[in-house]
């Protein structure tokens, strides 16, 4: 592309990653498809399948409705247990807000980054439309009115992504009506030039309520009478409304390319303005805004304009909006001096007008259109709307599917999103051609190929997919896979990780449908009468092993070698839990653990070895007792301290817990031990060998596995052999369960079902709320105090012993909880407390407490009658 300012490299912004779901489109990939068929996905209402959804037959036969949908599926399921969202907290909160969640996991993925973003510099700009579900629920009980409040909040949702996600950046709401998502890109590109963070989430999301309902056209000038949206037609009548969700993932070009991510598009150049009063009302569009706003992308970008072969224009087929866009994009082009042909498209054609998310489907339309080179046709567009006014300008509108057309440029795109109330969006997008140079082949090392997931059902269903792609997966690089599979997923509760060398070895392995592994703590044991000699496949990798292979002595040599593998485990982000060994291995782990100074720990072994090894031979025992008055003068002179890891002694059958005191007569006791060359324990079974790691750099792969799927967070750069890239991979299935809140009142019929309008089966009613119990009453504190968790949070599922924050508890819920035991027990216990105690029965604890001190308090100040007055000396 021909720059035309010094700057314009360094603020290019790569799209590296994508994710929407769209009428008939649940992701990226079914959305292009759509569009290389050039048709619209916007669903048809027969009056059978309208009564089907409960909506009433004086709406549907009314004069003006258009049985015509724009709707997205499921919006009324969610996987609240991916996020760690109480079921109660899931049903109150905005279907927008759930949808958005589910589809920045899927934009991280497909950037590669899920499971590298979480505590980084992330930033969030998105925004959504207004929360039509919040007042579709019933009014909140008094002790939920505050967290309902925050939850109905539109403004909550890009912090709602950077909690549940761990995002670190700057985290911001962004509404411009119908330009939002264009906006939020454009702070988004804003906040990355300016350093405010490293990788930056843009996107919207819009969701019409009620749904699947059709529309009634007399009720808004702008809405199409026939349900046709046909931008720039001489028959335009108006627009279709629409549901969906876009994201994008943004990283610094220069970034991008030296880490290896898939870069999708190129942001060259953004801008925004508003109309101000240049227009004839405060609805109306203004010509010259929307002009100039384009003229500033164009500049913004350094491109040359005869680049841009196509404009993804806002179109959305009404008489006064669609005459007024294609003015202001002639005055631009005859501005810049560009004759050249350029197509005009308007995928509201195919999907509805989206609203706060109309910027972002046009966007990832153009995106995909540079990326592949083909320009989708704009469905319904017959003859050009007489007043355009675009001829001889080189504008077109593409009506057929066509190859992006050759015009000795690199391909580039504008994209446009002009908001009721002026505020203007114009985003400048490039293609982005990958340069040439080789790329690893299968074969030439192993790599770890790790999957987890939150349910057993959702990770055999993602272990298939992964099976399944991999086995399609022609001419990728196995490197490239594992990378993509290690950096670019979030790590979860289930995990299994399998190491293979090629890609049809990786998907024979996963193919296998054994069981995954929890997460928990891990354990290692450390044989140091293993024979480990690490051979050049290690030794390259990690140089403390070679450093330690040239110790002459071979107790000096193996816990050496020991002490690096152990090392090397901790640089890689393993914390071993257990440290289990036996005799001089004992040594080795009381030194990593940081109980002994490592050079008394090396002596001690060497001395234990030599123990062992006079009475192996039946030499002399004064020798024996000469090495252990050594080993117990250099204990006593170095004293142990508490080791950072448990010690499990297989000498002395006994486990010294982390952080507990540590006596030298601990050691003196494995020392002697070495005079009856052995002790009474076995390591377990599901401990992971150390020593055994070291044959090969297959078997450390292995062990390192094996870590993950204990819980481990590895740093997986140390385990790549050279530079991998981003490859597209299935996302996470996402199980998730009906979360739309439904109230029966008294003596009255259900309440239609938001989505559909149609009227509920009867739902279970709620567990009543005990009536509250005196101090001393016989009631069960914890069982009162598991059946409020019941109803606050949602979840049936109750134990005396249950986490509530595993079960997304946090401080509004907590207070919700103190509310209810006010009033029920009469007492207060802070919202700090309660936090504290985490179960039921620790909260049944604080109650009790409070109980008591409550008594206390009234006997003390209870008043005292005459009789009850005594006498005493003064």
């Amino acid at each position: 592309m021909s720059v035309q300012n010094s700057n314009a490299a360094n603020a290019a912004i790569a799209v590296i990653g994508m994710a929407c779901r769209l009428p008939g489109a649940r992701d990226v990939g079914r959305y292009w498809s759509n569009l290389m068929e050039g048709s619209d996905f916007l669903a048809p209402l027969d009056a059978s399948a309208l009564r089907a959804k409960g909506v009433p037959r004086d709406r549907y036969a009314r004069e003006g409705h258009v049985a015509v949908s724009g709707a997205v599926d499921g919006v009324e399921d969610f996987d609240s247990s991916f996020f760690g969202i109480a079921p109660a907290e899931a049903d109150a909160m905005d279907p927008q807000h759930r949808l958005f969640l589910e589809e920045a996991v899927h934009a991280l993925e497909d950037a590669g980054w899920a499971g590298r973003a979480a505590g980084g510099r992330v930033g969030v700009f998105c925004g959504s439309g207004e929360n039509r579900y919040g007042r579709l629920l019933p009014a909140p009980e008094e002790g939920a009115g505050s967290h309902r409040r925050m939850s109905d909040a539109p403004a909550m949702l890009p912090l709602r992504v950077s909690y549940h996600l761990d995002l670190r950046g700057p985290s911001v709401f962004v509404n411009t009506l119908c330009s939002t998502g264009l906006t939020a890109v454009h702070l988004a590109r804003q906040s990355l030039l300016a350093g405010d963070c490293d990788i930056a989430l843009a996107g919207a999301v819009s969701l019409q309520l009620p749904h699947e309902h059709g529309y009634l056209a007399g009720e808004s000038a702008v809405l199409s009478p026939d349900g046709a949206l046909r931008p720039f037609d001489s028959a335009a009548n108006g627009t279709v409304p629409g549901s969906g969700v876009g994201i994008v993932v943004l990283r610094p070009l220069a970034d991008a390319l030296r880490d290896g991510d898939r870069v999708h598009a190129v942001l060259h150049g953004t801008a925004v303005n508003n109309d101000g009063s240049d227009r004839q009302s405060f609805a109306a569009p203004s010509v010259a805004g929307q002009r100039d706003v384009i003229l500033a992308a164009v500049a913004d970008a350094g491109v040359d304009p005869r680049a841009i072969g196509y404009v993804e224009a806002h179109g959305t087929g009404t008489p006064l909006g669609d005459p007024v866009e294609l003015a202001a994009l002639r005055e631009a082009r005859e501005r810049l001096g560009v004759d050249t042909p350029c197509a005009i498209g308007a995928v509201k054609s195919s999907i509805g007008h989206l609203d706060t998310a109309a910027g972002m489907a046009g966007l990832i339309k153009a995106v995909l259109s540079v990326r592949e080179g083909v320009i989708p046709a704009t469905a319904h567009h017959r003859e050009l709307l007489p007043s355009a006014g675009i001829e001889g300008s080189g504008l077109y509108v593409n009506t057929r599917l066509r190859a992006w057309p050759d015009n000795g440029q690199p391909r580039c795109a504008g994209v446009s999103a002009l908001g009721v109330g002026g505020t203007n969006a114009h985003v400048v997008v490039g293609h982005h051609a990958a340069a040439p140079g080789p790329r690893p082949t299968d074969g030439a090392t192993p790599e770890v190929f790790p999957v987890s997931a939150r349910s057993a059902d959702a990770f055999h269903e993602l272990r298939g997919n992964l099976a399944d792609a991999l086995t399609a997966a022609g001419g990728t690089a196995s490197a490239d896979v594992a990378r993509t599979l290690q950096d670019g997923r979030m790590p979860r509760e289930l995990r299994r990780a399998w190491v293979a060398a090629s890609l049809p070895e990786a998907a024979a392995l996963l193919k296998d449908e054994a069981a995954p592994v929890t997460a928990g703590p891990l354990e290692v044991s450390l044989d140091l009468g293993s024979a480990v000699r690490p051979g050049p496949s290690l030794t390259d990798r990690i140089p403390a092993l070679a450093t330690a292979q040239a110790r002459p002595d071979a107790t000096e040599r193996v816990f050496l070698t020991g002490y690096a593998a152990l090392e090397e485990l901790a640089a890689l982000g393993v914390r071993v839990a257990t440290l289990t060994a036996r005799g001089a291995g004992e040594y080795l782990a009381a030194a990593h653990a940081g109980a002994l100074d490592r050079e008394v720990a090396l002596r001690c072994a060497v001395r234990h070895e030599a123990v062992r090894a006079v009475v192996r031979d039946g030499g002399d025992l004064s020798a024996c007792e000469t090495h252990l008055a050594a080993m117990e003068d250099d204990l006593r002179a170095h004293p142990p301290t508490r080791p950072e890891s448990a010690l499990r002694s297989l000498s002395l059958g006994e486990t010294v817990p982390a952080g507990s005191e540590l006596s030298v007569d601990h050691f003196l006791d494995v020392a002697q031990s070495a005079v009856m060359d052995g002790g009474p324990g076995a390591a377990p079974s599901d401990a992971a060998d150390l020593m055994e790691a070291l044959a090969s750099w297959q078997d450390w792969l292995e062990l390192a596995a094996r870590c993950w799927e204990r819980g481990a967070d590895l740093d997986w750069g140390r385990l790549r052999a050279g530079s991998a890239h981003v490859v597209a991979l299935p996302g996470y299935p996402f199980h998730p369960r009906r979360h739309w809140a439904i109230t029966i009142p008294d003596g009255a019929a259900a309440h239609p079902d938001p989505a559909t309008g149609a009227k509920p089966e009867p739902e279970p009613a709620p567990v009543p709320a005990p009536a509250p119990v005196p101090a001393e009453g016989s009631q069960d504190v914890v069982a009162v105090v598991m059946d409020t968790w019941r109803s606050v949070l949602g979840e049936d599922d109750i134990a005396p012993d249950s986490d509530f924050f595993a079960l997304g508890g946090h401080s509004l819920v907590a207070a919700q909880i103190v509310a209810r035991l006010r009033e029920r027990f009469g007492v207060s216990v802070s919202v700090g407390d309660l936090l504290d105690a985490e179960t039921p029965e620790a909260m049944a604890a604080l109650v009790r407490e409070q109980q008591t001190s409550a008594a206390l308090y009234s006997a003390l100040t209870a008043p005292h009658s005459a009789d009850s007055t005594g006498s005493f000396e003064l």
